[in-house]
């Protein structure tokens, strides 16, 4: 970073001192150099002024900050909502929860994000079984901090997980089933430096149930949605039954037959073996926030009679608005009627009605004949429902036609700046209310040409912003209010970031919700405050450390260590390699990139699957130069075995353990939470390196013999008794055999 210079070097009286060293030699003719001399007088006056120009000139304030960091391309990061994952149970019937639910963590309110068909069915059993055991985990899952593996620590082909529910799950809706994995390993799952690329996984799972015709029988389901990857990570799985379930008996749950969904591992090849901490039904997500007012938009076919619906919240129990996109792409408020059939042929209106049943919001539109019909396109209609407590609060004001006009409006504090959707009516001739016009909130008016309908939302003041007509539109003059927002939503920061337990109310009084008991069993995460000008000049710093082209072997190294998704233990680029090559041929291979992928593994010997050896190539396609081959394979293991013949003092002839215990710690392949670190990939096995780790150990003498061997392909044996490893090799310990001789039967 280039040094900033300290323009505010020098004081008043330094200032007047060099000015009155120049007089001499500027005009030798003044002599009279004493404070009653007017011309000191303005020495003293112009000094004073060089010395608060010079202390502003030296001052960056935080308006420059923004400006600098702007022309980085760097944006303050706004503040994240919080997100949980909440269960329902408690119900007797089939529930309709409509996307937008409303609960509460005592102050904290949170929406759920998708619509949920909560059903009355318990997750009553949970069977693990393999080849050689079934083990029954139920009493595992109501403690979150007790985790088993949900296929077995092997995670072969064939094992099973049974899920046995209390009654039946109904047919034809969506089911939903979370699964939180255990996440406490030492190598964490991959951030993106930049970009990102869809996991892909080495296993395939089947989900089945029981249900048959004829009798019992296993028959698949219908999978909607898994974002567990094949049971990978923590996620989410929705599924849908054709026919209905039959019960039976799983052993060892032979007390009662139940209702059985059987995940099955189809193929083997995880990289570490999933254990599971909590299995729930009927789960949804929530965000922390508030929705003051929210705008759907719909398409229009243009026919007669025309109904769009909406399965949401807000429009259920708030107040609701029709718009129709005009001509001229601005947008025109309908009218609400109870009966379309009484409306003119131009009239435009619609009738709104809502099911109870399923939460439903319709819109009803005319036939040509009674009401107008919208005209065909897409998003030309759009529903703008909003809570009664914000009917007064969403009209912001009316223009005056003058510029940079600003409007506070305090109930937008704290508010998620991508929910904001701003309108500005204007009066048409012969045409009864106002034309709508949306305007695009901007973060300031320098590249607002004169004609855009552009505002700046200050948070810091509350106050909206409009342009001066060379830097962004002003408002349409208007005697009445002409200003107002069809959507806001509120809520951000880490105070989202509520413990296990404490979502457990609904903020919506319905007595249809009386009975039902929501929770959120994991704490909720993500919530994070706005970004302040120093943590953005922070984070500019660690973004020029922060690979986000793939140019050097370090550069590929950097960004596969980052995969979305992937832990990945170990990583090495060879440059100029192309996979086949013998060692000899490597510097001919120009413009070849061969990346070795280890994955963090319970096992030995970690292997890379497929799926994830594609997760970590799609990821770096995205950031290799475009002439570069690029190739990711899994590492080579070399097994060695050492056979050594150590003279030892004479009370340590019979404990061979400490020996065996640093050879092992020395040929392994992965870092260890002691603080060893692994074998360095393609780095040969010198006897010199096992002579100096035997040596070191306390009680030897000295090391009389050693002899090498290897097994794995790659590898060769050089007149020397060392062994050398292919580029892409890493070493493991085989059965190491140690002779341990007394000193003093030498």
């Amino acid at each position: 970073m280039l040094p900033i210079p300290n323009l505010d070097d020098r004081y008043f009286d330094q200032i007047v001192q060099d000015a009155r060293k120049a007089i001499p030699k500027l005009f030798p003719q003044w002599t009279d150099e004493n404070a009653h001399d007017p011309g000191i007088t303005l020495i003293e006056l112009m000094s004073w002024m060089t010395e608060v120009q010079q202390y502003y000139l030296n001052r960056i304030t935080e308006k420059n900050e923004r400006k600098f960091l702007k022309l980085l391309g760097i944006h303050l990061k706004e503040s994240f909502s919080a997100r949980a994952q909440l269960t329902f149970t408690g119900m007797q019937e089939l529930q309709v929860l409509p996307k937008g639910t409303r609960l509460a963590a005592m102050d904290q309110l949170f929406e759920t994000v998708e619509t949920l068909q909560a059903v009355p069915s318990t997750l009553d059993k949970i069977i693990v079984r393999t080849a050689v055991a079934a083990s029954d985990y139920t009493s595992s899952n109501d403690h979150a901090s007790i985790a088993y593996y949900a296929f077995g620590p092997d995670a072969k082909s064939g094992s099973k997980l049974y899920l046995g529910f209390d009654r039946e799950l109904p047919t034809g809706i969506p089911i939903s089933i979370s699964f939180k994995l255990f996440d406490g390993y030492p190598v964490p799952v991959g951030v993106a430096a930049n970009g990102m690329s869809e996991m892909i996984s080495s296993v395939g799972v089947s989900w089945k149930y029981v249900g048959s015709e004829d009798g019992e029988g296993w028959l698949p389901v219908e999978l909607l949605r898994d974002t567990t990857m094949h049971l990978s990570q923590t996620g989410q799985i929705v599924l849908c039954l054709d026919k209905p379930m039959r019960p039976m008996l799983v052993h060892p749950a032979n007390d009662k037959r139940r209702y059985w969904l059987c995940c099955t591992l189809e193929s083997d090849g995880y990289e570490l073996a999933p254990k599971i901490e909590q299995i729930h039904i009927n789960t949804v997500e929530a965000v922390q926030r508030t929705t003051w007012s929210e705008a759907i938009v719909f398409d229009s076919s243009g026919e007669a009679g025309m109904i769009c619906s909406r399965v949401a919240h807000l429009p259920y129990y708030g107040l609701n608005l029709v718009q129709v996109r005009e001509a001229g792409g601005d947008w025109r408020d309908w009218q609400a009627v109870t009966d379309i059939r009484n409306s003119g042929p131009d009239d435009c209106s619609y009738e709104l009605s809502h099911d109870p049943l399923l939460k439903t919001t319709e819109i009803r539109f005319g036939d040509g004949q009674h009401g107008a019909i919208p005209t065909m396109g897409k998003q030309t209609i759009r529903l703008i429902s909003y809570v009664p407590d914000f009917e007064l609060d969403r009209w912001i004001g009316g223009s005056n036609g003058l510029p940079q006009q600003e409007f506070e409006v305090k109930r937008a504090q704290r508010c998620l700046k991508d929910s904001l959707l701003l309108q500005v009516g204007r009066r048409e001739p012969g045409i009864s209310g106002f034309i709508w016009e949306d305007w695009t909130r901007v973060e300031d008016f320098d590249q607002s040409g004169s004609e855009d309908r552009h505002y700046v939302w200050d948070e810091a003041n509350y106050v909206f912003r409009f342009g001066n007509n060379e830097e962004g539109w002003i408002p349409h003059d208007s005697e009445q209010d002409n200003l107002r927002l069809i959507s806001l939503q509120t809520g951000g920061g880490q105070r989202g970031n509520v413990k296990d337990g404490l979502i457990s109310e609904f903020v919506t009084d319905d007595p249809e919700l009386q009975g039902i008991r929501v929770t959120n069993p994991t704490p909720a995460s993500g919530g994070t405050e706005a970004e302040s000008v120093e943590e953005a000049k922070h984070r500019v710093r660690r973004d020029l450390h922060t690979p986000y082209r793939a140019v050097t072997a370090e550069d590929y190294e950097a960004i596969a260590r980052a995969t979305p998704g992937l832990r990945v233990a170990r990583v090495k680029a060879i440059p100029l390699y192309k996979p086949g090559m013998v060692e000899q041929e490597q510097s001919k291979s120009a413009a070849q990139m061969t990346v070795v992928v280890v994955p963090y593994s319970e096992s030995s010997q970690p292997k890379a699957g497929v799926g994830f050896l594609r997760t970590v190539r799609k990821h770096l396609e995205l950031h290799r130069l475009l002439t570069t081959e690029l190739h990711v394979i899994p590492a080579e293991y070399i097994k060695i075995t050492v056979h050594a013949v150590v003279v030892v003092e004479p009370q340590l002839k019979e404990e061979p353990r400490r020996i065996l215990h640093e050879l092992y710690g020395l040929l392994q392949p992965l870092d260890r939470s002691d603080g060893s670190t692994g074998w360095t990939f393609g780095r040969a096995v010198y006897k010199g390196d096992i002579y100096g780790a035997i040596s070191r150990l306390k009680g030897v003498v000295y090391v009389q013999d050693v002899w090498i061997d290897f097994e794995g392909s790659g590898a060769r044996k050089n007149a020397s008794g060392d062994i050398l490893i292919p580029p892409y090799g890493l070493v493991t310990s085989g059965e190491h055999q140690v002779e341990l001789i007394s000193k003093a039967d030498v």
